[in-house]
């Protein structure tokens, strides 16, 4: 195993660890949760790009001193939709018909805070998660929100983009229609954990 698969094996192990003592409540399972993917968002919301996604819902405010200002460029407008993959500088593409769809909720919060929001996956819930430091609390590690069941959500890991090999990606699938695709390490990994389909 490569240097590069240890870290992000590492790094695995201790999302899994906080949020099992930190984040479970009494007799849920975790699926899994992503961890801080640092990068833009980019949507289709009714046809209309946003790139870089900026937040349509109210979002929490931030301790600006703690998260800092993102230190990555800004995504290009010149690669296609299809490609997103391949831009180093996008982890999250949010696909809705209007903005009301849970997956521009879920991408609002993934955009406003700079990378540092977990997707959270149990056998209960699908959850936006956030280090609760950020949001200047205290008491409790992790904050919740955009908490929804998770017999409402579909998870699988698709290919995505036209390289080759091409990455595959985390993708959620919400019923009201709405989709979410994440650029995860261990994305096949993460999803059949949960139980979905790799």
């Amino acid at each position: 195993m490569d240097l590069l698969a240890k870290q992000l094996r590492k790094n695995d192990e201790v999302v899994t660890e906080e949020l099992t003592r930190h984040w479970l409540r009494r007799g849920e399972r975790l699926g899994f949760g992503t961890p801080p993917l640092r990068e833009y968002v980019r949507s289709n919301i009714g046809g209309q790009v946003r790139l870089p996604h900026e937040p349509l819902h109210q979002v929490p405010a931030f301790d600006l001193e703690k998260l800092g200002k993102p230190r990555w460029p800004l995504p290009s407008p010149e690669i296609l939709e299809e490609d997103w993959p391949d831009d180093p500088t996008v982890g999250h593409f949010a696909y809705a018909q209007h903005p009301d769809q849970l997956a521009v909720h879920f991408a609002d919060h993934f955009a406003n805070s700079h990378g540092e929001a977990r997707l959270v996956a149990s056998d209960r819930r699908v959850a936006v998660v956030y280090p609760s430091k950020f949001l200047g609390t205290t008491g409790e590690l992790f904050t919740t929100f955009c908490e929804t069941d998770s017999r409402q959500v579909r998870f699988s890991a698709p290919f995505a983009g036209r390289s080759a090999p091409p990455p595959r990606v985390v993708r959620v699938d919400f019923a009201d229609g709405s989709a979410l695709l994440l650029r995860a390490p261990l994305a096949a990994e993460l999803v059949a954990r949960f139980g979905g389909p790799a």
